[in-house]
């Protein structure tokens, strides 16, 4: 087997997050692709939101096809279909046929998605710190591949909208350099503090669906400031304003935030969590209240851009808490699953927190998500309580 700690075996298994928040990257194309094809807003926008759907079904398969052919084989197969699909229309005229090619794009995403994480779970699975430090740099690397191939997509994009779809043949590079470098690992290999046995059925406990609803909700608020963050800033700014330069250096503040999460979580434990939701609550105060202010909402939508890069990292590294080895593959597709099932009920969730906020205001929502927010950090901490005074009662340690 390789060593999992050199240098480029790190690296490698790094680089799979490069692509795996890159379906909007090629966004702004898509006024191009709109007048090029002579479709709808709608049909338009679901070139952007397509991969969501087919990522939740993936998801959900990886962790069999992970089991069958081995976690290596079924991210390689997902960069391969990364590449394939993903860079198809550079070639394609048809619309249909490239919304067919962008639902096989999410395919690969799903395929990947859950086992980036699980991969480094089991790899590191007896050095604590180095895993922590492995999943906020695995946050940081899927905000270095969004700004990256947000910018790259438009440079490309003075050549044609076709020439946009080029961003994703760097899967093909990164699945040379996984495949070299990465050790395989088993789902079932030895016994972990979980079970005594390698042979254990998958059981996921409530915790994990808790979870999974928590980042449902925290997904489809970040997607929601992102989103309309745009109209606000064209609404104050007027409508020659492009906001295209700020939303690609947003992911920068993430990819700091996941540089620090090893560091901050060691110091902190849980306090991750409660500072991200914290500062989730403020940036929505800000954005939600920014009226006319374009300081105040570019405050708000910058502060929008750490939240992330420390809530889902300690998500992913509390995981063995819940789960044993077995599990832990299935329990990252449940939190994927509520991720991506956020980004789609994004404009679904944001319409009804505008009807709920009574106000036709283009940043009535968002104190509406601030209130919501408030509910899940008291029930989060009211857990916490609850688990301190049982470990009190029994007189065991209690997880930072």
């Amino acid at each position: 087997m390789r060593n999992k700690n050199r240098f480029l075996s790190k690296v490698a298994v790094l680089s799979v997050s490069l692509v795996l928040t890159s379906a909007g990257s090629i966004n702004g194309a898509l006024p191009l692709i709109q007048s090029g094809l002579k479709i709808s807003n709608t049909e338009m926008e679901l070139l952007s939101t397509a991969p969501a759907l087919s990522v939740v079904v993936f998801v959900l398969l990886s962790a069999f096809f992970a089991e069958k052919i081995g976690i290596k084989r079924t991210i390689s197969i997902g960069l391969l279909l990364v590449g394939v699909a993903g860079g198809a229309p550079l070639i394609l005229k048809n619309y249909p046929i490239i919304l067919t090619s962008r639902f096989l794009l999410g395919a690969g995403f799903g395929l990947i998605n859950s086992l980036a994480v699980s991969i480094i779970n089991m790899l590191f699975d007896d050095e604590v710190e180095t895993k922590a430090t492995m999943q906020g740099f695995r946050g940081a690397a899927e905000n270095v591949g969004n700004a990256v191939l947000t910018i790259l997509a438009g440079l490309l994009l003075a050549a044609n909208w076709h020439m946009s779809f080029a961003i994703y043949l760097i899967a093909f590079p990164i699945l040379a350099v996984f495949w070299i470098f990465v050790p395989d690992v088993s789902m079932t290999d030895g016994t972990d503090h979980k079970s005594g046995a390698a042979g254990e059925q998958i059981h996921i406990p409530a915790m994990i669906w808790v979870l999974a609803g928590f980042a449902l909700l925290l997904v489809m608020m970040m997607t929601g400031l992102s989103v309309r963050f745009s109209s606000m800033a064209v609404a104050i700014k007027g409508p020659n304003f492009n906001a295209s330069n700020i939303l690609a250096a947003m992911p920068i503040i993430g990819i700091i935030t996941g540089s620090f999460f090893g560091l901050l979580n060691k110091w902190t434990g849980r306090g991750c969590l409660y500072i991200g939701i914290g500062l989730l609550i403020l940036a929505n105060l800000l954005v939600g209240f920014s009226g006319d202010n374009f300081t105040m909402l570019l405050v708000g939508y910058v502060i929008s851009g750490i939240p992330g890069s420390l809530v889902f990292p300690f998500i992913y590294n509390s995981l063995n808490l819940y789960v044993s080895k077995k599990s832990m593959a299935f329990a990252t597709s449940l939190i994927l699953i509520g991720c991506n099932l956020g980004g789609f009920l994004s404009p679904f969730g944001m319409n009804l927190a505008q009807t709920l906020s009574g106000s036709s205001a283009l940043g009535a929502p968002f104190p509406v998500f601030t209130v919501l927010l408030l509910g899940i950090a008291l029930v989060f901490y009211l857990q916490d309580r609850s688990i301190s005074k049982k470990a009190a009662v029994s007189g065991s340690p209690v997880n930072k």
